[in-house]
Order: C-alpha cells, then sequence, then structure tokens
C-alpha cells in the first residue's frame, strides 16, 4: 500500500500545477526514490547484451531483448504469479465444460435420467459463477500490474532525464523526449496485458489438446494439423510488425514534437498568421502517422482471420470425420460435440496468440525506444553524490586556463583565466558568440569543461558533489522561467522551506510585493504557463526574489535586464543591487553602462580574454571594451530619444 501511495503521489505532482504541498511532498520523498532508481538501474545494466544499448538518433533499428523487457515485469512478480495462478484455474474450470455436457448428452438424455439432469445442470450453473469470479479477480490483479509498471516507469524515465547532460536536450527535441514517457510507455504497458493471458491461452491450448487425444486419437491428427500453418504465418509476419510498430511509435514522436512546439509558441505562431502553416506541419506528420499506422493495421488484421480460417476448416473436418465415426458406433454424440467444442477451444487461442503476438511485437518496439533513452550516460556531474561537500564558501572563484567545446568542431572558451575575490563584481562582456553565457553555465556545471579547471575557495569544483556546489549559487537569467504554480511557489523555489514572512521579504527587497499585493490572491495568483500572466519585468522581479530567497554565496546575472523597458529596468537595477551586496557576482551585461562600477570587467572575443581590468582603465585602452561602450552608448541615447518623442 506504501509503494501504490508513492506511485499515487508522483503521478499526481505530474499532472498538477507546482504547488508548494507538491513540491515539499517530492523533496521529502526524492532521496528514498533516487536510491531505489538507482538500484534499478544498476539491475537494468546488468541485463543490458552486447549491441543493445543504442542512440536515439541513431538510424539503425532499435532492438532490445525479451529478457530485458520482461524485466520491467519483474518488481510486480507477486501480483502476476496470483494472476497466473487465478487464470489457470480460470483455463481448467473452461476444459471441464466440455465435459460437463458430454455426460449432459451420453448420460442425462441417453438415459432419460431426471434427477442427473438436475445435477449436471446444478453443477454447470456453478462452474460459470466460480469462473466469473476468477475471471473477474485476476483481470484486476493484471490491470493493477499495468497501472503500477506504467507509473514507475515513467518516473523511472523522468530520474534519468533529469540526470542526462544538457547536450542531450540539445539535439533532440522536447516532443520527441515526452513522446517516449507519454506515448511509448503506454504501448509497453500491453505488454502486462498480454504475458499472463499468454500463459492462460498455453494452458488452455495444452489442456485441450490432452483431453482430445483422451476422447479420439484419429480427430488428434486432424487437430495436429492447425498448429504449423498458423505458426508459419505468424513468424512470417514478425518481422513486419516489428519494423511497422517501430516506425508507428517514430512517427508518434514527430508528431508529438511538431505538437509541442506550435502549442508551445503559440503566440509567435498568432503573431505571424501562421495558424495555416503549422496546421499545415502537423497534418504532414499526422498523415505519415495514419499511413504508417494503416500498413500495420492491414497486416495484423489479415493474421487472425486467417488462422480462425484455417481452425474452422478443420472443425469442419473433424464434423465430418467424427459423423461418421459415430455412425460405426466407434464415437458417441455427446464426445463428438464434446471434441468439436474442444477443437474451437483450440482455435480461440491459435487466433488470440496471433494478436497477442502483433502487440507484443509494439511492445518491444516501444521498449527498445525506452531503453535507448534509459541506457544514455548520465552526466557525470550527477555520480558526483559521493563526493565530499564544499560547505559553507566565501566566493573566491578562479577560472585556470579553460577550456570548452559545445562539440569537437565548435571549441566557445580558449584558455580562459581570470580570478574574483569573495565579494567582487566581475562583468563579463563581448560581441554574441562570446562565450559569456557559456562561462556561467560551465560555473554551474551545467556543462562539463573540457580542459583547465575552476575553483571555488581553491577547491576544485569537480572535487566536491555538484548539490553542494549549486545550493552555494543563484542565477537570473535574461528570461527566467517560471512555473505554472503561484506567485509565491515560484519564489519559494528558491527555498522549498521558507515560510510566507521569507517569501514575502524577498519579494520587497525584489522590489515585487508591490505589483504582487494588486494581484486578484496576491502571492496566491496563478501565473499561467511560463509566467504568462506577467509582464517581462515582473517575471524578472520574482526570479530575483527566487534568487534573494536562496541566500547565494555566489550570483550569476545573465543580461538581467536586456529585454526590460526603462522602467522595468530601473526597479530591477535596485532590485539587483540589493541581491549583488556582499555576494561575489558574475554579470553577462548587453547595456554596458550598468556595470561601469564593477570590480573587473573581462571582454571576451571568440572565446578568448583580449582586455581585463575596471571601466576607467578599459575605456583609456581604447581597445574592444572602448568600441562596444561607445556604441552601447549610442544604442541607449536612441532608445531614449524613441521614448520621449511625442505621438505624431
Amino acid at each position: 500500500m506504501a509503494k501504490a501511495r508513492d506511485t499515487l503521489d508522483a503521478r499526481d505532482t505530474a499532472e498538477k500545477p507546482l504547488t508548494v504541498d507538491a513540491v515539499g511532498a517530492t523533496e521529502r520523498k526524492g532521496a528514498q526514490r533516487a536510491q531505489r532508481m538507482q538500484r534499478m538501474q544498476r539491475t537494468d545494466a546488468s541485463t543490458v547484451e552486447d549491441g543493445e544499448a543504442n542512440d536515439p538518433s541513431s538510424a539503425e533499428p532499435l532492438r532490445v531483448s525479451y529478457r530485458r523487457v520482461l524485466g520491467l515485469l519483474a518488481p510486480y512478480w507477486g501480483r502476476l504469479l496470483a494472476g497466473g495462478v487465478l487464470l489457470a484455474l480460470t483455463s481448467l474450470v473452461a476444459l471441464v465444460l466440455p465435459l460437463g455436457l458430454q455426460q449432459l448428452i451420453d448420460q442425462v438424455i441417453g438415459q432419460h435420467d431426471g434427477n442427473l439432469l438436475n445435477i449436471v445442470t446444478a453443477a454447470l450453473i456453478a462452474l460459470f459463477i466460480l469462473r466469473g469470479a476468477l475471471d473477474a479477480a485476476q483481470n484486476y490483479l493484471i490491470s493493477s500490474v499495468g497501472q503500477r509498471m506504467t507509473a514507475d516507469l515513467r518516473m523511472r524515465l523522468f530520474y534519468h532525464l533529469e540526470r542526462l547532460s544538457l547536450r542531450f536536450y540539445d539535439e533532440r527535441k522536447v516532443g520527441e523526449t515526452l513522446s517516449r514517457v507519454t506515448n511509448d510507455v503506454t504501448q509497453i504497458a500491453t505488454l502486462n496485458d498480454n504475458i499472463v493471458p499468454l500463459a492462460g491461452q498455453v494452458v488452455t491450448l495444452i489442456g485441450s489438446v490432452i483431453i482430445v487425444v483422451a476422447l479420439n486419437w484419429r480427430l488428434t491428427l486432424i487437430v495436429l494439423l492447425v498448429a504449423p500453418p498458423a505458426a508459419l504465418i505468424a513468424s512470417g509476419l514478425a518481422r513486419r510488425i516489428w519494423s511497422d510498430s517501430t516506425e508507428v511509435q517514430e512517427a508518434l514522436a514527430q508528431a508529438t514534437g511538431v505538437l509541442d512546439e506550435s502549442l508551445g509558441s503559440i503566440r509567435v505562431v498568432k503573431s505571424f498568421s501562421r495558424e495555416g502553416y503549422e496546421f499545415g506541419r502537423f497534418t504532414k506528420s499526422i498523415g505519415a502517422l495514419l499511413r504508417i499506422s494503416l500498413r500495420r493495421a492491414r497486416i495484423q488484421a489479415f493474421v487472425g482471420p486467417v488462422v480462425t480460417f484455417i481452425g474452422f476448416l478443420a472443425v469442419i473436418i473433424v464434423i465430418w470425420f467424427g459423423g461418421r465415426e459415430a455412425l460405426a458406433g466407434r464415437l458417441s454424440v455427446g464426445q463428438l460435440v464434446a471434441f468439436v467444442i474442444y477443437l474451437i477451444i483450440m482455435i480461440v487461442p491459435l487466433a488470440t496468440l496471433s494478436g497477442i503476438f502483433a502487440q507484443t511485437q509494439a511492445a518491444l518496439a516501444a521498449a527498445a525506444r525506452v531503453f535507448a533513452v534509459l541506457d544514455e550516460p548520465v552526466d557525470p556531474s550527477e555520480t558526483s553524490e559521493s563526493l565530499p561537500a564544499i560547505g559553507p564558501i566565501q566566493g573566491s572563484v578562479t577560472f585556470d586556463q579553460v577550456e570548452f567545446a559545445y562539440a569537437p568542431n565548435r571549441r566557445v572558451l580558449r584558455g580562459v583565466s581570470f580570478e574574483v575575490a569573495p565579494g567582487q563584481v566581475a562583468a563579463l562582456v563581448g560581441p554574441s558568440g562570446a562565450g559569456k553565457t557559456t562561462t556561467l553555465q560551465i560555473l554551474l556545471r551545467l556543462y562539463e569543461l573540457t580542459g583547465g579547471s575552476i575553483r571555488i575557495d581553491g577547491v576544485d569544483i569537480r572535487a566536491v558533489s555538484i548539490r553542494s556546489l549549486r545550493e552555494q549559487m543563484a542565477i537570473v537569467p535574461q528570461e527566467p522561467t517560471l512555473f505554472s504554480g503561484s506567485v509565491a511557489d515560484n519564489i519559494r523555489f528558491g527555498r522549498l522551506d521558507a515560510t510566507d514572512a521569507e517569501v514575502e521579504e524577498a519579494a520587497r527587497a525584489a522590489n515585487a510585493h508591490e505589483f504582487i499585493a494588486r494581484l486578484p490572491e496576491g502571492y496566491g495568483t496563478l501565473v499561467g504557463e511560463r509566467g504568462v500572466k506577467l509582464s517581462a519585468g515582473q517575471r524578472q522581479r520574482i526570479a530575483i526574489a527566487r534568487a534573494i530567497l536562496r541566500d547565494p554565496r555566489i550570483l550569476l546575472l545573465d543580461e538581467a535586464t536586456a529585454s526590460l523597458d526603462n522602467v522595468s529596468e530601473a526597479l530591477v537595477q535596485q532590485a539587483l543591487s540589493r541581491l549583488m551586496a556582499g555576494r561575489t557576482t558574475l554579470v553577462v551585461a548587453h547595456r554596458l553602462t550598468t556595470i561601469e562600477h564593477a570590480d573587473l570587467i573581462l571582454v571576451l572575443d571568440r572565446g578568448v580574454i583580449v582586455e581585463q581590468g575596471t571601466h576607467e582603465e578599459l575605456l583609456a585602452h581604447e581597445g574592444l571594451y572602448a568600441q562596444l561602450y561607445t556604441r552601447s552608448l549610442s544604442e541607449e541615447f536612441l532608445t531614449e530619444e524613441l521614448d520621449e518623442s511625442p505621438p505624431p
């Protein structure tokens, strides 16, 4: 029951907007779930066979072993075993019914025994009631296993996705990743729906064969003609069904990606009147999905009827041959009826097995895509929890010959070296693409540097746990990310255990309390997806309040005022000044007039520090900084002129 409650909690958390209670509950359970996920990943890794780990972006078909997929059901073996036992009992009850019918025909009707008729009828009714009860119990058990496996696999995928490096997301569409967590996992769940029924059909098939052999071996020879053609058809179409199932999942991922992009950028779509264009993109992707799905459906539709036709052809032959046996006195009428029923009972599993086989191929194709994600190596920084915590820091930052490249042919930073003392403000300036934002990202260890070292208080950041490192930092980006919860929830994201008073205090320091108080529900107002209900300046001040609440020793500002108007910028600058007080601050600046008082200005160009010094020193040098500063003054002057010019 505890595990079930955990699963339901996680599902609710994933489906509802961000709330303090949900975040707090997740935080409390996070360590336990992380340990469980690590155990599952270690177990999973031990079952990976040679060549089985695949790159999701690879053009080669993804493959996965049956053993590994069945391993997904291992945690629920107890429920599956109970369901299997119930299903076996149900199958045995079903196998007894034709024998009862035989007795009814041969003994009751043949001997005109009314008392025996009552007994046999009551026994048949009891058997039907028993079978119904067994069916209901095993159906619930099997369904509950499917629901639990789906929830646990989605949590496992999400846990793993959170630990992957940003490079993984740089190379893939969000929609495709979402498709693997939703559509592919749903498809895998059909595997559970088929495993135990498959065992039941096998029991029924074997039991029927044993009984018909006992009834009449000559008729059994005819029955055995059914199996080979059905098996050949199923095996002949297996490869095609697998291939089409893989293509269906890929096409569904593409359609999900288009949907995510279009709806996620709906304001841009509407602003440029591109609704028709986006509808065309989505229609094209859905059309491709439909064509592949119909092709697979045609193959699946072909298998069952052919197997059924072969089976009922055998029934007709049995009726003809059995009738001759009955006329010759070698077979009773009751035995013939029972034999035909058993033959039909055998045909149903064969037809069902063909359908189960097709669904299993689709589930295996989806499983291959899911395992391809789970086989992605985690970000090296995520394995740092075994390292010592860095502890409280003073805030000195040292870059020593730092090199970084997003790809072997995309070097971004080249031998970057500088030092910032505790409490100092260092500004990073330079042309677009010079590596300013990248410098902040590798300091946060969002990416791993490819050369040199970064030290905080003299300690290499790769020698300490990443959690302890990031807990001492906070970043305010140019485009702050807000969640779809309330204003208070978004501020409290900086420190989950903060009280309401501390949240309000942080908001006041960020110049945000006044506009928050005017919102319909104050701090409880929902901000909408990505904070869409707030202005850019309001979102930025909430992000600053979040950083203030975190109380970091090292503050990172990534062009935090670049997209704001003059009024909003003034409010944000006041808030930033309070936030920067007494902290080591690295600022990426677009408007150079905002960093004139920085203790150190670093000028980057093509990944190299070409100048460094104070504002006055760099202006006197008359180099790149002086050029950028002059251009910045001109742009700000022009902006002010346009703002102050009277309307026509």
